[in-house]
């Protein structure tokens, strides 16, 4: 039996979150190192309630950084864990867990992705929408009609009931209607500043593999499952499976799969919120999960059966 982390992505975030994890040396340590990486005032964007913790330039980092905190927490209980999962932004916090990246090196990585993700949203208007309980096939045969006039495509594979497309506002507006027509009851666009994890975001994946090459890596000793492949990474292949993240769909349903038919039984879902739980749950009752975004999760994760080896 193995034990997974799950990490989550931006659209988690909320003001104040993980608040009762910073009050301590070491969370106090990780904000002021990224305090000066960032340039900004973390805790006072974290606090506010005038929605600038929603701006990706800012959502970005700090989730990622709170995440962290979060999990550096965690390991202090001693849980063995084999492997680990991110969810698009998550991915990268997955890759600091499993040794890859330090903590300078991920916080600066990640800013750099935000800025560049923004940049391209900025050129490259677009949206993103949720398509429930609806045939995949038939997402995918719409898409394809759709784009030969105005691009769409799949961004996200939640679950099999619920996928996520990207793309051109008239793209994501046009297969919106079409697949309504053909019966399916709820598309519902995403509050998101741009069409991410689409071939709109290419220009970003170039530019941060050149930005990334600059870093230095080390070899996991853990498996890290990569939103790309649905699979493990492949250590030498890193750099070109974070530029094509950017623009290529998670694989977050098929990488659960995987790690299922890989003896992965037991899933704990670290940071703000409990999205990733719930698709696991819903979709797979028969492994175990939970999730921890309070500091008082610690103490029910200890006594729930997950404590130790």
């Amino acid at each position: 039996m193995k034990r997974a982390v799950l990490f989550v992505g931006q659209g988690s975030q909320y003001t104040n979150m993980g608040i009762d994890f910073l009050n301590n040396d070491k969370a106090e340590n990780l904000i002021n190192k990224a305090t000066k990486i960032l340039g900004y005032d973390i805790r006072k964007i974290l606090e506010n309630e005038n929605g600038e913790l929603n701006n990706t330039l800012y959502t970005q980092p700090i989730v990622a950084l709170i995440t962290i905190i979060m999990y550096e927490r965690f390991l202090e209980y001693g849980i063995d864990i084999n492997g680990f999962l991110g969810f698009s932004l998550g991915e990268y916090v997955a890759l600091y867990a499993s040794g890859i990246y330090d903590f300078e090196s991920i916080i600066r990585i990640i800013d750099k992705r935000a800025k560049l993700m923004n940049e391209a949203s900025t050129k490259n208007q677009g949206g993103m929408a949720a398509v429930l309980n609806a045939n995949l096939s038939d997402i995918e045969r719409i898409c394809n009609e759709v784009s030969k006039e105005n691009y769409v495509t799949i961004a996200n594979y939640n679950s099999k009931n619920q996928i996520v497309i990207s793309g051109t506002s008239l793209g994501i507006e046009q297969a919106s209607k079409v697949l309504k027509e053909l019966g399916v009851k709820r598309v519902l666009p995403l509050n998101v500043s741009g069409a991410f994890h689409s071939n709109l975001m290419s220009e970003a994946g170039i530019l941060l593999k050149t930005y990334l090459k600059s870093f230095k890596t080390n070899e996991n000793e853990k498996e890290c499952f990569m939103n790309v492949t649905g699979k493990p990474l492949i250590y030498d292949e890193l750099l070109d499976n974070m530029e094509q993240q950017i623009k290529s769909p998670v694989k977050f349903y098929q990488s659960i799969e995987e790690m299922i038919n890989n003896g992965y039984q037991e899933f704990i879902e670290i940071g703000p919120g409990n999205v990733l739980t719930q698709l696991i749950k819903k979709n797979y009752p028969e492994v175990k999960t939970f999730n921890i975004n309070k500091l008082t999760d610690l103490e029910i994760l200890e006594g729930d059966g997950f404590n130790g080896k």
